[in-house]
């Protein structure tokens, strides 16, 4: 509850500080940033004399000269509209009218403004356009990043985090609408684990962004995703070089650094990152299991800490290439190193039906290596020469990772009151996995004569070849010899085949209603190949279509709603299939499954969207019928022991709702808000043989953005989860993270200080219900963190002119105002 009050009154001190800012007299916070490149050529046109005027005078207002790389910027501008016109030798004068600062947008990107040669041109008069920071069209909510002048002193992933629907799971795993999306950057997927993609989020910064794209709906291309997709479109950034230096350190063990540089030209887009992370994280759990027999019962009871580190170094480099307006080629290569040592300490009791205990042991464990993981994509777009929305594109990527992991286990047995008994037992395993994997994707978008209408195909590929080796072993007393044991050892190949083929149109009709429909075949191959292992090869294959269908009726800019079926396939991963025995916890063994099948589901959705003003509301309902699903099931096994495995379990009835919403108050404050919940139903048949039970699915999240200059931001958020599954539910504490930066130097310079979990730390209750036991288990992480964040540009966004003041005067004498 502490945490609740305190939330909320940072929300009403915020409240009032703002309104209390806006009764006083406005202040100047007005900002125009942008750049000047030649239409023709891309370059950039540096020092040209841009003017500013108020919307209804001729007078200029204030001018300013673009820099060497065709930057320019005003701020301290009040409310109001204004028109700017910009001027250079050689050049056709080009003005652009109708930017409208005011108290909920006052800071404004314009990106290029392209200026014509003067010989093919007459003086240029555009009219802007005005993008809203958060845009809901085509059943796709755009987060308009590049709009706004201060995302500069931003991560990628601060930015996501300020997004409806989108919040983290205990691991940090990015979740849109309680489920894994699938993530792509400037449309093309990533093929990166967890880790690896935080990694790249967090370094990646906020300025290269252009929008963030969420479609909790996806596009034909990727209906068949059961988490929706996110889209994060980057773009060019300002001609010449661009570097970034970021340094952060916390008080929970944790530093980071990391490099950013980009350079662009009119051919040529080039950014770099390389970094480095380490972190330190500990944390406690206890469990309290009751066995159920015949005539009987008894109880056993575990405690435990743990404490893991980890240094990740990263690279990224991404290069596009623009041979022509028809023709780009681009490459990204992404390397990622995870070094780790982790250790925990566990207490076992064995308690009768009296409760009077009869059995205790203790057990240390510690897990040490490391993994790699080389990932590199090459793609091609072309576009049409008569319409440029016509688009093919081929998209090639590959990886190679590896991992080797040493694990050590010595378990002491002891009598009741902790007396040694003089047994113990020492063991180890060895785990070593090599993965490579390839894809190929082709994309096919043609307009059709109906104005608005359109068809789109594609084909996909993807090869996995996953070779795994698992040695375990025991330690004989009598010598100190390890004894190999092939019951818990194996040596296997996976090799999984996806093809899949697709094609769909999409119709505009009178009244701005929208058909959608398509259908995506596919056939997926996997087969095990056992070296060594006590489960015998497996071979499956499979064939699905599956069709999509949209209808969507646009009433005006502010309103819509959508009808969606899409039918979409949920395959098991190496992680659900492999049998590899987990033997960190002797009495609880944890394996995967190599003859799972896939999950099919049939999804029924309704959305409804209004913006307006200040404030925006979304709303989705929508039913799944889901076949064959897997999902993890912990079972009593022989000696009082449990086993954990992934099996197909039974079809489910998904009912779900969510809502989400903003309201913008002051210009200083804004707010958003996410809720949603999702009820699991399974047939009487399944809860009485299995013990299955319904239950729903909760979370939600709230954000805050303060922001009374230019220099200062505060933000904050709050999360909370309670997630069901078949056996039971898991839920967690309320979860904090509040924030304040400020920036110097012309904003070059950025200190940020966060505090995570100020009152308790991200705890985890979970209740497991059984066929002959019940589990009831608390987890806690020290996530309490104060973080000190500093980033350092290592250009003026605005470049200075290496002219003096009194070649600037001659300057703009010579560019000077005609008068009209």
């Amino acid at each position: 509850m502490k945490q609740i009050f305190f939330f909320i009154f940072l929300f009403i001190a915020g409240t009032a500080q703002a309104q209390q800012t806006a009764s006083r007299e406005k202040p100047k916070l007005g900002i125009i940033v942008g750049n000047l490149v030649e239409y023709s050529s891309g370059k950039a046109v540096s020092y040209a004399r841009v003017d500013l005027y108020h919307h209804s005078s001729d007078t200029v207002l204030v001018s300013t000269i673009s820099d060497k790389n065709g930057a320019f910027e005003f701020n301290g501008l009040g409310f109001g509209y204004f028109s700017l016109v910009a001027r250079s030798m050689g050049l056709a004068d080009t003005r652009l009218d109708s930017i409208y600062l005011r108290a909920d947008r006052y800071d404004f990107n314009i990106g290029d403004l392209k200026m014509k040669e003067s010989s093919n041109a007459l003086n240029e008069v555009i009219v802007y356009s005005e993008k809203p920071l958060i845009e809901n069209k085509d059943d796709k909510l755009t987060y308009n990043v590049g709009e706004s002048a201060l995302s500069s002193g931003s991560s990628t992933a601060e930015i996501l985090k300020n997004i409806p629907l989108i919040n983290n799971d205990p691991n940090g795993k990015i979740l849109l609408k309680g489920k894994e999306p699938k993530i792509l950057i400037d449309d093309k997927p990533t093929e990166l684990n967890a880790q690896q993609l935080q990694d790249l989020l967090e370094s990646l910064p906020g300025s290269s962004i252009d929008k963030v794209e969420i479609m909790s709906n996806p596009p034909p291309q990727y209906a068949t995703e059961t988490g929706g997709v996110i889209n994060i479109i980057t773009k060019k950034g300002k001609i010449g070089w661009v570097g970034r230096v970021n340094l952060s350190a916390g008080t929970r063990g944790e530093g980071n650094f990391s490099t950013n540089i980009s350079y662009r030209n009119k051919k040529i887009s080039l950014n770099q990152s390389i970094g480095m992370g380490a972190s330190k994280i500990g944390g406690h759990s206890y469990s309290n299991r009751q066995n159920f027999y015949t005539d009987s019962s008894n109880y056993f009871n575990t405690t435990g800490s743990f404490l893991n580190k980890n240094l990740r170094p990263n690279l990224r480099t991404q290069l596009d290439y623009e041979m022509n307006k028809n023709n780009l080629a681009g490459l990204v290569y992404q390397g990622n190193l995870n070094l780790f040592d982790n250790k925990s300490n566990n207490s076992y009791t064995n308690l009768n039906r009296f409760g009077e205990v009869y059995k205790i042991s203790t057990r240390d464990n510690e897990s040490k290596g490391n993994g790699y993981t080389h990932a590199l994509t090459l793609s091609y777009t072309y576009k049409g020469k008569k319409n440029l929305a016509e688009v093919l594109r081929l998209i090639l990527s590959g990886n190679i990772s590896k991992n080797d992991n040493d694990r050590d286990f010595f378990q002491q047995f002891l009598n009741p009151g902790y007396i040694p008994t003089g047994i113990d037992s020492v063991q180890t395993q060895y785990f070593n996995s090599k993965n490579r994997s390839a894809s190929a994707r082709l994309e096919y978008t043609k307009p059709l004569r109906l104005k608005g209408s359109s068809f789109s195909g594609g084909v996909s590929y993807l090869l996995s070849d996953y070779h795994n080796y698992l040695n375990t072993a025991f330690q004989r007393k009598s010598d100190g010899v390890l004894v190999p044991n092939d019951l818990l050892s194996n040596d296997f190949f996976f090799v999984q085949n996806i093809f899949t083929a697709r094609g769909g149109f999409s119709f505009l009709f009178p009244g701005n209603i929208r058909l959608t429909a398509g259908a995506q075949a596919e056939q997926t191959s996997m087969s095990f190949d056992f070296i060594k292992g006590n489960v015998s090869n497996v071979k499956n294959e499979y064939w699905n279509i599956l069709p999509n269908a949209t209808l969507r009726k646009e009433f005006d800019k502010t309103l819509n709603t959508s009808l969606v079926y899409r039918a979409t396939i949920r395959r098991p991963g190496i992680n659900e299939l492999n049998p590899n025995v987990d033997y960190g916890d002797p009495y609880n063994l944890r394996f995967g499954n190599p003859f799972l099948l896939p999950s099919l589901s049939h999804n029924f959705d309704w959305n409804f969207s209004w913006m307006k003003g200040k404030y925006y509301i979304n709303t989705s309902l929508g039913f799944n019928k889901v076949k064959n699903v897997f999902n993890n099931i912990r079972t009593l096994a022989d000696g009082g022991k449990t086993q954990i495995t992934w099996l197909n379990i039974a079809d489910r009835n998904e009912y779900e709702a969510s809502a989400f919403g903003g309201y913008t108050f002051t210009r200083e404050f804004r707010m958003n808000a996410s809720v949603g919940y999702t009820f699991n139903e399974y047939s009487e048949r399944e809860k009485q043989l299995y013990n299955y039970r319904n239950g729903g699915t909760f979370y939600t999240s709230v954000n805050y953005t303060f922001t009374p200059s230019n220099v200062w931001n505060f933000e904050g958020s709050a999360r909370y989860n309670s997630f069901a599954n078949p056996q039971g539910r898991s839920r967690s504490n309320i979860n904090l993270n509040l924030g304040v930066q400020r920036k110097f130097f012309d904003r070059r310079l950025i200190l940020a200080f966060n505090v995570v979990d100020p009152f308790t730390p991200q705890q985890y209750v979970t209740v497991t219900n059984g066929q002959r036991f019940t589990v009831e288990s608390f987890n806690a992480t020290s996530t309490r963190n104060y973080r000190l964040s500093v980033s350092y540009q290592l250009n003026r966004l605005v470049q200075k002119s290496n002219l003096n003041n009194r070649e600037k005067e001659q300057l703009l004498k010579k560019l000077k105002t005609p008068k009209t």
